[in-house]
């Protein structure tokens, strides 16, 4: 979810502050969320991707992905707009976790 056209009109219909510097670190704060969480959590998801098999943590991970783009989308003021970013970056892991899956499949059929 690309989110770079608008995160910064976002944040400044949450009223923080009329600095435009301000806004553009909160807009980056909240950007980064992102990153920061699914960077946090691929390790962890391929281990549970192991134990319990891809598709189940691909299931969660697509329903917790969805739910956090909905509750960003409608979030009121920037606390919860962080909470969501980094709530969809924990429960994206599992998409580098795929990617990593796929290639080392690839390679074995070589």
């Amino acid at each position: 979810m690309s989110i770079f056209p608008y995160v910064y009109y976002m944040v400044q219909s949450f009223h923080i502050t009329n600095d435009g510097k301000q806004t553009a670190m909160y807009a980056g704060m909240v950007t980064s969320a992102f990153a920061f969480a699914e960077f946090s959590t691929g390790v962890v998801w391929g281990r549970i991707s192991d134990k319990f098999g891809r598709k189940p943590v691909l299931l969660c991970g697509l329903a917790g992905t969805g739910v956090s783009m909905l509750v960003f989308g409608f979030s009121p003021n920037i606390t919860t707009a962080l909470i969501a970013r980094a709530l969809g970056g924990l429960l994206n892991g599992y998409a580098q976790m795929n990617k990593f899956r796929s290639l080392h499949e690839a390679d074995m059929r070589q």
